[in-house]
């Protein structure tokens, strides 16, 4: 059975860190494989555009960071 005692905002704050997680990651994969594509075609636009979807999503993991730091700290 479920405890109802649990605190619901801090539910809800976890749900913002976690989507910002799997933003990060989808990012960065994402990056990846566009920059792994540009070898096929040749294009070295592909190829800064990957890098810019990787840096993104580096910038993405560390605003997911900060907010795992806030969350615990809001739990204290």
């Amino acid at each position: 059975m479920a405890h109802q005692d649990t605190d619901r905002s801090r539910r809800r704050d976890r749900v913002f860190v976690n989507a910002l997680w799997v933003a990060a990651a989808v990012t960065v994969v994402t990056g990846f494989v566009v920059r792994s594509f540009s070898t096929f075609i040749g294009s070295p636009e592909f190829r800064w555009g990957g890098m810019l979807l990787i840096a993104l999503g580096i910038i993405i993991a560390v605003l997911g960071w900060i907010g795992e730091r806030i969350v615990a700290r809001r739990a204290h």
